[in-house]
């Protein structure tokens, strides 16, 4: 072979070799493409409640690319909708073997909690909270409250709620789960306290509301629900809430 024809073939070569490249790469980034709309496709249903198709997407997703942690924990999380922990925790287990970040380790320790896997669920807030940049710090720190009264240390359950109030100082939330903590270790007035200076706070909180009624009825405080219950009508637009409000009422005059 004289030299043009090798310097011909060797161009050739190099040639078909950087086809076959740019053609790898645009199958790949279709490859991509489509494993992202399946995935968005998958959390749209979650969100509107439609979990088989949530179920469906997902899995083509993975399917095209497997192994992406964000698609597996909204795979677990879709378990977790069905009421199947065991499918939930393999997902998830899946996901941080995969390299899953903050948001995974915190969603897997939320239904560690719910498993009564406390322990194991603050080992997960932990490595959560060790990204300083992960953006729902203070859900964490719920979560965690709820691992302490699982574990019956009221002390540390209420020390994380208040640390999630730190971070999102207009969330409720936090004093919500801290006032239900201070009823089930019998400390009633403190829940009491909480739940009248949210209401002060926001008259319209019906879960606040919901929470000071079942913790005084019965107690010879009816005037004092009677005026919390009156402010929430006032206040909710709601229709469904001032219809429940009103059957509050109904059954404090029934006694």
């Amino acid at each position: 072979m004289n030299m043009m024809k090798y310097i011909l073939l060797i161009a050739a070569i190099l040639n078909f070799s950087a086809c076959q490249s740019q053609g790898q790469k645009k199958l790949n980034e279709n490859a991509d493409k489509r494993a992202a709309l399946h995935y968005q496709l998958g959390l749209d249903a979650i969100h509107k409640g439609f979990i088989p198709k949530a179920f469906e997407e997902l899995y083509i997703s993975d399917k095209i690319k497997p192994n992406q942690p964000d698609t597996l924990d909204a795979i677990a999380y879709a378990w977790r909708l069905r009421g199947d922990n065991k499918n939930a925790d393999k997902f998830y287990k899946k996901a941080i073997d995969n390299d899953a970040g903050p948001a995974t380790y915190n969603n897997y320790g939320s239904l560690l909690n719910d498993m009564g896997e406390y322990e194991q669920a603050l080992v997960n807030f932990e490595l959560a909270l060790k990204d300083p940049r992960y953006r729902n710090q203070s859900l964490i720190f719920v979560n965690m409250g709820d691992s302490y009264v699982g574990l019956n240390n009221l002390t540390l359950a209420v020390q994380s709620y208040r640390k999630a109030g730190m971070i999102a100082p207009n969330w409720v939330y936090p004093q919500l789960k801290e006032a239900a903590a201070y009823i089930k270790f019998k400390r009633p007035n403190y829940a009491q306290a909480l739940y009248e200076t949210l209401l002060r706070r926001e008259p319209a909180n019906q879960e606040a509301l919901s929470g000071l009624i079942g913790l005084l009825k019965g107690k010879n405080q009816d005037a004092l629900l009677r005026q919390y219950i009156q402010a929430f009508i006032d206040t909710t637009p709601d229709k469904l809430q001032q219809a429940w409000a009103n059957d509050e009422l109904a059954l404090l005059s029934e006694g």
